[in-house]
């Protein structure tokens, strides 16, 4: 198999799998226990951030999930989400 590595800063993605085997994919993102949230809906624009919080809202309600209307969505889907990653400290 191949693997890829993207910079954070450039847009990526694949087109759908038409075949019938898996696509198996794992996404890592590192944050230190100084990393606070960033209130993206300042920045971005309403159109956008109306279809992304539409997005969120319909997968958690596929989930059964319902969110408070006052809550940022996309805090809420984090917070589900989030896994910590610890490891095993080796010399390789």
């Amino acid at each position: 198999g191949d693997t890829v590595f993207f910079h954070p800063l450039i847009i990526h993605g694949s087109g759908a799998n038409r075949s019938d085997g898996f696509r198996r994919a794992i996404s890592c993102h590192f944050a230190n226990g100084d990393a606070c949230h960033y209130d993206a809906n300042a920045k971005a624009d309403d159109e956008t951030r109306k279809e992304m919080t539409e997005m969120v809202e319909d997968r958690m309600a596929k989930m059964g999930v319902t969110i408070d209307p006052d809550e940022n969505p996309f805090v809420f889907l984090w917070k589900m989400r989030a896994r910590p990653v610890s490891g095993t400290k080796a010399n390789l």
